[in-house]
């Protein structure tokens, strides 16, 4: 069986704004910041696509070998793990490795280079604050039944 991974929802939330993807750890009030090749990285994951085959997809888009791409993918599936923002399975997934292929006509590759998972900590009181936190299993907008903490 392949290595599937997924989002840590409802702990987890993302969003993707110009081609830069804005992760937050609910649970820790940290959060991220994956650009370019690590925005790309995060996209396949999202849309259930296969650890192994990431890079196939990547490779399509990306000037680098393929032993380039699949270590950098696996250092920032890492993180991403160590971090708490995915989660592995042995599960069959149903993406596919053109998840991350470029648009249609695009017949030049980019420029590849490692992916960097930035982390800040700075409003982590902010968002450890804010209600969002105070939800049911399914995440926000969705409230805890009360007389529940909602954790």
């Amino acid at each position: 069986m392949r290595k599937q991974l997924r989002v840590n929802s409802p702990r987890v939330m993302h969003e993707r704004i110009e081609g830069e993807v804005i992760v937050i750890d609910l649970a820790t009030g940290s959060y991220y910041s994956l650009r370019d090749v690590g925005a790309a990285i995060w996209t396949a994951i999202e849309g259930g696509v296969a650890e192994d085959e990431i890079g196939a997809g990547l490779e399509i888009r990306y000037d680098a070998s393929r032993e380039e791409i699949d270590a950098a993918v696996r250092r920032l599936v890492g993180e991403l793990a160590d971090e708490g923002l995915i989660e592995s399975t042995d599960e069959e997934g149903e993406g596919s490795a053109g998840t991350t292929t470029p648009e249609a006509g695009d017949a030049s590759r980019e420029a590849f280079s490692a992916p960097v998972l930035e982390k800040h900590t700075d409003m982590q009181d902010l968002i450890l604050l804010d209600p969002v936190h105070e939800v049911d299993a399914r995440g926000w907008p969705h409230p805890a039944p009360t007389g529940t903490d909602g954790a």
